[in-house]
């Protein structure tokens, strides 16, 4: 068994800065099952003397006080805390980078033992997901290969399961099956995972650990027998060829496990689970990814999302009964038109042409997101239908009452209405739209909500039979606006959100005026314009509160402490915060996206501030938050990942978020997707080696360049990252084409200090006297100027010094360089890495005394 990785302490008798991590007393029944090893493979009893000495260690330290470290490899052992299908765990301190971390002793085999746990280190070094335990290095010892790991403090999940609510339990397995599905993208099955193998850290975050039976995803031979017999699949006893669908058993089985300690398995997740635990291969989900996704159709949950993806859920649901009472009689016998009904939005003609306007796009992008657009529309349009017709279907056979199939029919009208907004945009959209377009397909509102009976029960009080059908026009109306800024036709969408909102005043229904206010302050926060909606959201707030839609209040209430901040009305953003912090506490699932949307939006408020550590707190609490959302919400609170890429100081942390960032965004929008390739360049940014961040940019600078060229702006600020990063690196030919990229594209509002700088790195090697000259016209901020000021400051003064060591000026350069120096060290603390890579360059520059 793996035991967990404990909280660390200061242990009596050793210098306090060395951890000690004290094993997890909490398991509780059914017990542990030990893991089936093949023989050849099995870990050999070396790590006895590494007991032995460390007892003889401790025993000396507590009867004469000398304090002895045992050492593998530069770490120090702090104890031994458990053992996994290929090796034994011990807690140890890392003195070069003084911090905590996991010592695998992973193989102490044969040459072919040993051989195999260093592919396993290095395979397992290449996968980086929130939900795997990271890998930070592999080394070979006398007594073995050892693998690095994060030290996690937290408790198994089979110790969590004792006091966990279903719900609980859920999100956890499901954080588990996104670990697994990363390892399975990156070729590996990981053969044993069991609730001993994943870990829930006191972060919130699960980790699935013990790596060490994994096995090739795409291996055509017989793999020796190994696992916990408990959870391992009848094909994985048998010995036959294994396929990743071995670890969907393995987590179904223990979910099951889990659920049954609390009760009966749910009903609606009991198909899910036996599916996932079936019998046969080929009856199982078809990935882990979609077992993942269907663990997230919890009806309770559907509330939070279908509230999160901004569909009109008070207000339209208010509207419902009596908008279908209104239209009904005149339609076709609805369960037999299902198919007929969406073909409106897509299929038939529409369909025909949007997909003959898009296959005549020529461009790289177009070439990879047209199929992805149009077989995301076609699922979504199929779903729709047979999500209509089964519920017409249940109408009639009784199981559904006719208030709540109006109800139904209502939020799939609402949901059509979308689809057809996207039918339309698709069918004009030019190839510089196009990353729109996929945002707005991504963001379709989900259609499983509409079909949980309980979500679809609104607080808001509906509108008089009277105004019912307009209500609901209104509300498709807003839905559209939605689609349309998404899409980026912000013309077209600001059109209709002042139709709707002149229609929604007209008709006198406040809930609906609410959404409208919305959906105008989104636009202007999209375009930065004026007040950035802060009125509109502050005018929503209060009259979602007045009309009982909490969750909306909530939302408004955090776009506007957004808007404020971001416009230098930060002392304003957050009054009446502990209120509304109230509110979003008492109204709980069904405000979790607006809940999610809060944190950040304050986060963000105290990273203006320069309260990094509160900024921090806060965008961890909205990446937890948001945790199985779905749709537009999704894709928006993505954000808490990038933003805990600015106030996060760990180099492995930064790291694991700038991947899970990128991989976040690949599997929404695809790999070239602007927003997945300034993911991408982000990443690059918090590398922590000025080459490796160089490199990784130049790579995401090129593909936006490629695939985006409209992009103006990102690929200028790319570039000039580039050229910098190259020049003191000494790579002139990389520098000087980056810098000719800013150039080019500077014709439409660059900043005049960044052309400056540019031209500055074309001239530095042919006329370093010319480069002076251009950085003499570029404005120098005061000492009181904001940290992102400062750092333009010090790039200035690097070039500066390559201009001036260029002309024979060693004295020049040394001033310039030193009063980087002091600008740099001033602004530290507010970007470490982006001013770590800085002062790295400094120290390159810097000449001999």
């Amino acid at each position: 068994m793996a035991d967990p990785l404990a909280p660390t302490v200061p242990e009596r008798g050793r210098a306090a800065e060395e951890p000690r991590a004290t094993a997890d007393e909490t398991a509780a029944p059914p017990a542990p099952e030990g893991s089936v090893v093949p023989g050849a493979l099995a870990q050999a009893p070396i790590a006895d003397p590494l007991e032995r000495a460390l007892a003889k260690a401790k025993a000396a330290a507590a009867l004469f006080g000398d304090v002895v470290a045992v050492k593998v490899g530069r770490y120090r052992l702090i104890e031994r805390a458990g053992a996994g299908g290929m090796g034994v765990v011990w807690s140890a301190w890392d003195p070069e980078l003084n911090r905590g971390v996991a010592l695998k002793l992973a193989s102490a085999g044969d040459a072919a033992a040993r051989a195999f746990a260093r592919d396993e280190g290095r395979a397992l070094a290449k996968l980086s997901h929130p939900n795997v335990v990271p890998i930070y290095d592999v080394f070979e010892a006398p007594e073995g290969v050892f693998l690095v790991m994060e030290l996690v403090a937290g408790q198994t999940l089979r110790a969590y399961a004792t006091g966990a609510s279903v719900a609980e339990l859920v999100r956890a397995y499901r954080q588990c099956g996104e670990g697994l599905a990363a390892a399975h993208r990156a070729g590996l099955i990981h053969r044993d995972f069991k609730p001993d193998n994943a870990i829930l850290g006191a972060d919130g975050r699960v980790r699935v650990l013990d790596f060490g039976l994994a096995h090739a995803v795409d291996a055509d031979e017989r793999p020796l027998v190994a696992g916990t017999p408990r959870y391992m699949a009848p094909e994985q006893q048998r010995g036959d060829p294994l396929t990743a669908a071995v670890d969907q058993y393995a987590l179904c089985v223990a979910l099951r496990e889990a659920l049954s300690s609390r009760g009966a398995v749910p009903s609606w997740l009991e198909p899910i689970v036996n599916r996932g635990a079936a019998a046969e291969p080929g009856a199982r989900f078809a990935t882990m990814d979609e077992l993942v996704a269907a663990l997230a159709l919890d009806p309770r949950a559907r509330w939070r999302r279908r509230l999160a993806i901004g569909a009109a859920v008070g207000a339209v649901g208010a509207v419902a009964v009596a908008f279908t009472l209104g239209r009904r009689g005149a339609s076709e016998p609805p369960c037999r038109s299902s198919a007929a009904l969406i073909a409106t939005a897509w299929g038939g003609a529409a369909r025909t042409a949007a997909n003959t306007h898009l296959a005549a796009l020529s461009s790289p992008y177009a070439a990879e997101s047209v199929p992805r657009v149009i077989a995301a529309l076609d699922r979504y349009a199929a779903d729709w239908s047979t999500l209509h017709r089964d519920s017409c279907l249940a109408h009639v056979r009784g199981e559904v009452s006719t208030p709540a199939y109006d109800r139904r029919t209502a939020c799939l009208a609402r949901r059509k209405a979308a689809l057809a907004t996207i039918g339309a945009v698709a069918g004009a959209v030019t190839a510089d739209g196009l990353p729109g377009l996929v945002n707005a397909v991504s963001g379709l509102p989900e259609l499983g909500a509409c079909a949980d009976d309980a979500t679809l029960l609104s607080p808001v009080a509906p509108p008089p039979p009277t105004q019912a059908a307009e209500a609901a026009a209104i509300a498709e109306l807003i839905a559209a606006v939605d689609v349309r800024r998404e899409a980026g036709e912000v013309e077209a969408a600001t059109r209709d959100a002042e139709l709707a909102l002149s229609r929604a005043e007209a008709l006198g229904y406040p809930p609906l005026s609410a959404r409208a206010l919305v959906a105008r302050g989104r636009i202007a926060l999209t375009l930065r314009t004026g007040d950035r909606g802060a009125a509109d959201f502050n005018a929503a707030a209060r009259l979602a509160v007045a009309v009982g839609d909490d969750a909306l209040a909530i939302e408004a209430y955090a776009r506007a402490a957004y808007a404020l901040a971001t416009t230098g009305s930060v002392a304003q953003a957050t009054g009446g915060l502990p209120l509304v912090e109230a509110l979003a506490g008492r109204e709980g699932p069904r405000a979790t996206f607006a809940g999610a949307l809060l944190q950040h939006n304050v986060g963000v408020v105290d990273l203006v501030q320069g309260d990094r550590a509160a900024a921090r707190t806060r965008f961890e609490a909205a990446r937890q938050a948001s945790v199985g959302l779905a749709g537009s919400a999704r894709i928006e609170m993505m954000v808490a990942l990038q933003s805990l890429l600015l106030v996060v100081d760990d180099d492995a942390q930064r790291a694991a978020l700038g991947e899970a960032l990128v991989a976040e965004r690949t599997r929404a929008l695809g790999p070239n997707h602007p927003l997945t390739l300034e993911a991408a360049y982000l990443r690059a940014g918090v590398l922590p080696a000025l080459a490796a961040s160089r490199d990784a940019m130049r790579a995401a600078c090129e593909a936006l360049a490629r695939y985006h060229p409209s992009h103006r702006q990102l690929i200028r600020e790319c570039s000039l990252e580039v050229a910098w990063r190259s020049s003191v690196m000494g790579d002139r030919a990389v520098a000087r084409a980056a810098a000719a990229q800013v150039v080019a594209l500077a014709d439409d509002g660059v900043k005049p200090d960044k052309r400056l700088r540019a031209e500055a790195y074309l001239l530095l090697d042919r006329d370093p006297a010319a480069a002076l000259a251009q950085l003499a016209a570029a404005v120098t901020p005061p000492a009181d100027a904001p940290w992102f000021a400062q750092l333009a400051a010090v790039d200035d003064r690097l070039v500066v010094a390559q201009a001036e060591l260029a002309r024979g000026r060693v004295a020049a350069a040394r001033a310039a360089l030193d009063d980087a120096r002091v600008r740099a060290t001033a602004i530290v603390a507010a970007a470490p890495v982006l001013v770590g890579h800085r002062l790295e360059a400094i120290a390159a520059l810097t000449p001999p005394p």
